[in-house]
């Protein structure tokens, strides 16, 4: 395979190598059109070649990254590309040039290229992608790199996508091109997802017995920085192809592999075939030990989950195949450690030998804004899961969390499709539940006191749902103390810049609910402002909502949401000795239908002032066509904390 791939290249790199020669007034226009950038991708293109060796498929790509350098600095921070494989993906050959600019009209080609690599590693996942790096020197203002490089795909159904961005340097593309040749007797789809998908300009050609597609896309900009979204996938335009069926020549019937989500869990259910089969005699005696007091299935249910959660700990070790297929519960069990697969083979098999309805379950999270019938790739799932009929009810137990209780599922597979495997030939798609936001609260009750132009007070923060979860994950993984204490700040901080905290206590439960409460005391220095003899001081010390603004006119993505919540604040405001309430303000309510709503109501009597906030999120996104409705519901909440309540000598 490397020696033919290797030969291709050598054709692929020649017939490049030679426009350079003959362009220069190209490039330069292309300069002239991007001037106010460091570098341009003057040319991105992949070749998917899909085609017959020995009755069998195989595919191939060839990728080539033409840039050009437009800047001084672009020479230090432009001056590399970056290319990922992994064992599905598999590298076959890599080279890069560079074409340095010189008088008249001409370049001079260059061989100032060296190569790294990187492995890209967050602190519980190991995975067996890799990143390589070309490296460019000894160029001036107006080079070209050319980095090309090739891949073959090792499995068919997981064909990559084509992204039309430039993931590594974020710069402009010139041309974007995604051309895929395929003998005309295999039939193949393909899903444009992301925004502004309208700039992608799709061809199809048949031309001696083979299809070409080509996905074309020209002056694509950079994109603006994007927060609150799951990941770019929901932003950036790109082409998702796959292989529905095909029928080579002399066959009397199709091959079908990916046409819908019947054939999506053919595929995937050949992972989980046959697993757990051999008797274990310690998840026996485990399994009896642990639920020995339990009178029902769901008492079973929870202790299993919360022993697996605290004798498991979740690390993943993957490659090639290891992403996809769950080890022996047995060997899970030895080891005490595991990725979500693994997570969910012990578990599978523990509830089975309690005899629970439990079953192997694939999922995607919410990064992957894909849905199985739209997509019937493997790519859809990112995630496995456990899946456990108790009645009439299905709980999907997820050990990946140790902090979550039983029966509740993570915040990232809110709304998505879980694929459920009953048996070989039968499965069930059941989409997760979204938590209402009444199951997500905080209750802020602040108490604040007037001394001398500053204000003191206590606060006591309870947490139910998700956000006291997040507390827990706090209180748990936060070792350092001044990092803890920083992370409270962050989160309790109130008044304005001047505020600073004097204690603290956090207290995270680890049964039932897992409630979690924070309190503190704290001050802020010139806060009360004088004005002969009256005193005012503003109430509203947060600013909840206030960060909900969305810029419509840098932004044409959902602004997204981790969960639903509803949120309560009460400020108290001790009267002092002497003074009198001279001004309240009123009391006022507002919304946006479907997406979020406030009441805020000022009361006092002689000893003190309270006001009461409560908002409530009802949605896990905010669309564009919501943005303007959105940002007027929070120009009238900020004129609201403007509000100041006046106290007056008596």
């Amino acid at each position: 395979m490397l020696k033919k791939s290797v030969c291709l290249f050598a054709a692929f790199l020649l017939h490049g190598g030679i426009v350079h020669s003959q362009n220069r007034d190209k490039y330069d226009s292309i300069a002239a059109r991007y001037k106010d950038y460091d570098a341009v991708y003057t040319n991105m293109t992949e070749q998917l070649e899909i085609s017959e060796e020995d009755g069998e498929l195989k595919a191939e790509s060839h990728v080539v990254l033409e840039k050009l350098l437009l800047s001084d600095r672009s020479l230090n921070t432009c001056n590399s590309d970056y290319f990922s494989y992994s064992d599905f993906q598999r590298l076959t050959d890599y080279n890069g040039v560079a074409y340095v600019p010189e008088n008249g009209k001409t370049y001079k080609k260059t061989t100032y290229v060296s190569y790294g690599e990187g492995v890209p590693r967050s602190f519980v996942f190991y995975a067996d992608n890799r990143v390589a790096v070309a490296y460019y020197s000894s160029l001036r203002k107006n080079s070209i790199t050319e980095t090309k490089y090739s891949i073959w795909h090792r499995d068919l159904h997981m064909l990559s996508a084509f992204d039309f961005y430039d993931y590594n340097h974020n710069l402009p593309i010139d041309k974007a091109t995604f051309e895929i040749t395929a003998p005309n007797y295999v039939n193949l789809n393909f899903i444009l997802k992301g925004e502004n998908t309208g700039i992608i300009q799709q061809t199809k050609e048949e031309k001696n017995g083979k299809m070409i597609y080509r996905f074309t896309a020209t002056n694509i900009l950079p994109s603006k920085s994007i927060g609150n979204v799951p990941s770019l996938l929901y932003a950036i335009p790109h082409v998702i192809p796959y292989i529905k069926s095909y029928r080579l020549v002399g066959a009397k019937k199709d091959s079908n592999w990916l046409r819908n989500t019947d054939d999506l869990y053919k595929y995937l259910y050949g992972y989980v075939r046959n697993m757990n089969m051999k008797e274990d005699s310690l998840i026996t005696k485990t399994v009896k030990e642990i639920t020995k007091n339990d009178a029902t299935a769901r008492d079973k249910a929870a202790h299993i989950y919360k022993w697996v959660q605290d004798n498991l700990h979740y690390i993943a070790f993957e490659k090639g195949l290891e992403g996809w297929k769950p080890r022996e519960a047995s060997l899970v069990y030895k080891r005490k450690y595991g990725d979500c697969k693994d997570m969910t083979s012990i578990l599978v098999a523990m509830y089975r030998k309690a005899g629970l309805d439990a079953y192997f379950t694939w999922i995607g999270t919410d990064i992957l804004p894909y849905t199985n019938e739209e997509t019937p790739i493997p790519f859809v799932n990112n995630h496995m899961i456990c899946a456990l009929k108790l009645g009439n009810e299905w709980v999907f137990p997820d050990a990946t969390s140790s902090i979550n209780p039983f029966g509740v599922n993570r915040e990232d597979i809110q709304g998505k499709e879980a694929m459920i495997a009953i048996d070989e030939n039968t499965y069930k798609i059941v989409t997760i539940p979204v938590v209402a936001a009444d199951k997500n609260t905080i209750t802020d009750v602040t108490t604040l006191t007037m001394n001398e132009g500053k204000i003191t007070g206590f606060t006591k923060v309870s947490y139910a749902g998700y956000p006291a979860w997040e507390m827990a994950q706090l209180n748990k993984y936060v070792r350092k103390d001044d990092e803890k204490e920083k992370a409270i700040k962050a989160r309790i901080g109130r008044g304005s810049a001047k505020f600073m905290l004097a204690k603290y206590d956090l207290e995270t439960l680890e049964t039932g609910n897992k409630d979690a409460t924070l309190k503190a005391t704290f001050a802020v220095d010139d806060y009360v402002q004088q004005v002969g003899k009256k005193s005012y001081v503003n109430m509203n010390v947060l600013h909840t909502m206030e960060d909900m603004w969305i810029d419509a006119d840098k932004r044409n993505v959902a602004y997204y949401t981790d969960y639903k919540q509803k949120k309560k604040e009460v400020v108290e405001l001790e009267i002092p000795k002497g003074y009198k309430v001279a001004y309240l303000p009123a009391s006022a309510k507002g919304g946006v239908d479907g997406l979020w709503n406030y009441t805020i109501t000022y009361k006092a009597d002689a000893n003190k002032i309270t006001l009461t906030k409560v908002y409530e999120f009802n949605t896990l996104a905010v669309t564009p066509a919501q943005f303007a409705a959105n940002n007027k519901m929070v120009e009238e909440l900020k004129k609201q904390y403007k509000e100041s309540v006046a106290l007056t000598t008596k």
